[in-house]
């Protein structure tokens, strides 16, 4: 006797959620059309309107190192859910927007050195579009000499590699004197200089040795190709004038 066709193969161990009934779409010149309901969408909106998008920039990580950050960055009380989406990318969704605001003005974060992108969660947002040219880095000035540990004289070294944002606290307290550590929004889209040039008051000029904690890849080839992709996308994305 022939056996009867599993239409549930390999979703055996899958647990029965809500249960979905049918709903006929819209026919237009014999095109199937989904209607939404305004109500509906609207409603799953605001939910969601809670959610930023989170990505570590050059790190596979995961759930819980994510939630790990959370709990000791962000001082939040009601713990938010975190969702895996994809490549690295996830979906933090809190319970309230006073939370989700204060998350978002947050400085500057990283997992393990690795920078953290955030966005807020909007209907039509693609991360991978909106990628931003800017990241903000740790950089490491190796043996400075200690008569440039001032905040101005680190502020003006700092400033020619980009935007600095502060120091760590080792160096705020010199407890370490090897180098000087500092977090600085660099744009990621020119490749990263190694060394820079300082000129004391007296004249003076030396080049000063430039590390990063971590540095991206840089492409002279894909970077302008990507840029090229997105703006095309924008392009016809945009209405006709």
């Amino acid at each position: 006797m022939r056996k009867g066709i599993n239409n549930h193969e390999g979703n055996k161990y899958a647990s029965r959620g809500i249960k979905l009934s049918y709903i006929a779409p819209t026919i237009q010149e014999e095109i199937k059309i989904v209607e939404l309901e305004k109500e509906e969408v609207d409603a799953e909106m605001e939910k969601w309107r809670r959610a930023v998008i989170l990505y570590v920039v050059g790190e596979s990580t995961t759930i819980g190192a994510v939630e790990r950050f959370i709990a000791s960055q962000w001082k939040i009380t009601e713990k938010p859910r975190v969702y895996y989406y994809n490549e690295g990318y996830f979906l933090i969704h809190f319970h309230n927007m006073e939370y989700r605001n204060r998350a978002m003005s947050s400085t500057p974060n990283t997992i393990n050195n690795k920078p953290i992108i955030m966005r807020e969660w909007t209907t039509d947002f693609n991360f991978k579009e909106e990628m931003p040219s800017t990241l903000p880095l740790w950089v490491r000035f190796p043996n400075l000499p200690m008569n440039c540990w001032g905040v101005k004289s680190l502020s003006r070294i700092a400033s020619s590699l980009g935007v600095p944002i502060y120091v760590d606290d080792c160096t705020t307290r010199i407890d370490r004197i090897s180098y000087t550590r500092v977090l600085i929004e660099i744009d990621i889209t020119k490749e990263l200089p190694d060394k820079t040039v300082v000129r004391d008051p007296n004249g003076r000029s030396f080049e000063q040795e430039v590390t990063y904690d971590w540095r991206p890849i840089h492409c002279n080839t894909c970077l302008p190709h990507a840029r090229k992709r997105r703006f095309m996308k924008k392009q016809m994305r945009s209405p006709n004038k």
